[in-house]
């Protein structure tokens, strides 16, 4: 995983690198009159002593077109399975086989809006971190540790020796998601893929299965937002 994270698009993202300490260079497109956002990431990059280079023309400019300003950026540090126990004491999002970055995204920003510390994710059969899945988190992969592991099943059973209890997330669960209340309890919230969810194994091996109370005229909800809505409802009962 060397280098994940290392060129990061975007003026929410971009802002919080530079925050977190890992942007070396800051490269922008020059503009006229600058928003006060990018300003504030100018002033920031300055204070901090970061490298600023600015491009005058478009057509040197050697990022995607859709973005303005880009951060050069030392790799993020990521972690793996055998690392859990340095975070027994955080709240988790668990991804499983999830195959649109999109979605891998928009899940990382809910989880740092709503303290799940860790975002877990498999090594094989998932879709990889890239450039613009750290675009679409807009910033939230830099609040959320991320753990890979290899098997889901080995993954469970340390969240159990650490006494973290495990969530799944499925719309016939037994249980709604908002009348869950763990209280101090550190938890792991499980979500499956966008095609066929949680199966019934990893299901099997989980303290609980929740669903997300709805209207019957719909079938489910795309995962990444029954993941914000899950992790919101367990975010207020705290």
């Amino acid at each position: 995983m060397a280098g994940l994270g290392t060129i990061i698009e975007g003026k929410n993202t971009v802002l919080s690198v530079l925050e977190s300490g890992r942007a070396y260079k800051i490269s922008y497109l020059y503009q006229k009159n600058k928003t006060e956002n990018f300003e504030k990431i100018l002033n920031l990059a300055k204070k901090n002593k970061v490298e600023i280079e600015t491009i005058n023309s478009k057509e040197d400019w050697p990022y995607h077109p859709r973005h303005s300003i880009v951060a050069l950026c030392n790799p993020k540090k990521t972690f793996k399975e055998k690392d859990l126990d340095k975070f027994k004491n955080n709240n988790f999002i668990v991804c499983d086989h999830i195959q649109d970055t999109n979605n891998i995204g928009a899940i990382a920003r809910s989880a740092a809006a709503f303290n799940f510390e860790v975002i877990a994710i498999p090594l094989k059969r998932s879709v990889k971190i890239t450039e613009r899945t750290f675009s679409i988190a807009s910033g939230g992969l830099e609040k959320v540790e991320i753990i890979f592991y290899n098997s889901i099943f080995s993954l469970i059973k340390k969240f159990n020796s650490l006494d973290i209890w495990t969530i799944g997330l499925d719309m016939t669960g037994e249980m709604e998601i908002n009348n869950v209340d763990l209280k101090k309890q550190k938890y792991a919230l499980f979500v499956g893929s966008e095609e066929n969810g949680l199966s019934r194994e990893v299901q099997k091996k989980l303290d609980l299965i929740s669903r997300i109370n709805m209207d019957n005229d719909i079938e489910s909800l795309n995962v990444s937002v029954s993941a914000a809505v899950a992790m919101h409802q367990l975010f207020i009962k705290k």
